[in-house]
């Protein structure tokens, strides 16, 4: 019994402490990633998200508008 606990340890112990340095690096890391302007990742891909939302937004009104005067113009065309 105590063989075959010595060996399960031995087994998993390398894994267990790659998924610890693993996590530690990530941590590490993520609180040096930041763009010049001092923002994280996760901020700038949110300010990209939110740009491209108002953009499309944008370009739907534009798209509405022309299809308005689209209309008008072929009803004149249709006189």
């Amino acid at each position: 019994m105590n063989s075959e606990l010595l060996s399960l340890l031995s087994s998993w112990f390398p894994f267990i402490v790659l998924m610890i340095i693993w996590v530690w690096l990530f941590r590490a890391m993520g609180k040096r990633w930041r763009s010049p302007s001092g923002a994280t990742w996760g901020e700038l891909t949110e300010q990209q998200l939110a740009e491209s939302r108002r953009m499309n937004a944008n370009l739907e009104r534009i798209a509405v508008a022309l299809e308005k005067r689209g209309q008008g113009v072929s009803d004149q065309f249709a006189r």
